[in-house]
């Protein structure tokens, strides 16, 4: 009697061990398997390294528009705040002349 508990408890200790480690399988595959179809999108999906590549094109294009831009207002800027101030400062003198009408 002793000898079939003792088989009997080695049986339940060894199907334990074969449950845990099917399990365990199972989870390994299951995270491998949505890894690798994680990289696998994100290196060649569409919206991956190669769809990411192109926009990175496209966005430093139109920075380099926008800078540009920015940089010719700047400079209308500068001239209509030159332009402003010469008109002040010729309307003083008009103003301050001796014949100028109030």
């Amino acid at each position: 009697m002793a000898a079939s508990e003792d088989e009997l408890a080695k049986k339940q200790v060894q199907e334990a061990v074969w449950t845990w480690t099917g399990r365990i399988v199972v989870l390994a595959a299951t995270f491998g398997f949505g890894f690798f179809g994680g990289w696998y999108l994100w290196a060649r999906g569409f919206q991956g390294a190669p769809a990411l590549r192109e926009k990175v094109v496209a966005m430093d294009a139109q920075l380099l528009e926008f800078n540009n831009k920015r940089v010719d207002v700047e400079g209308q800027l500068v001239v209509v705040r030159v332009r402003l101030d010469q008109c002040q400062t010729d309307l003083a003198k008009a103003r301050s002349a001796p014949g100028a009408t109030p």
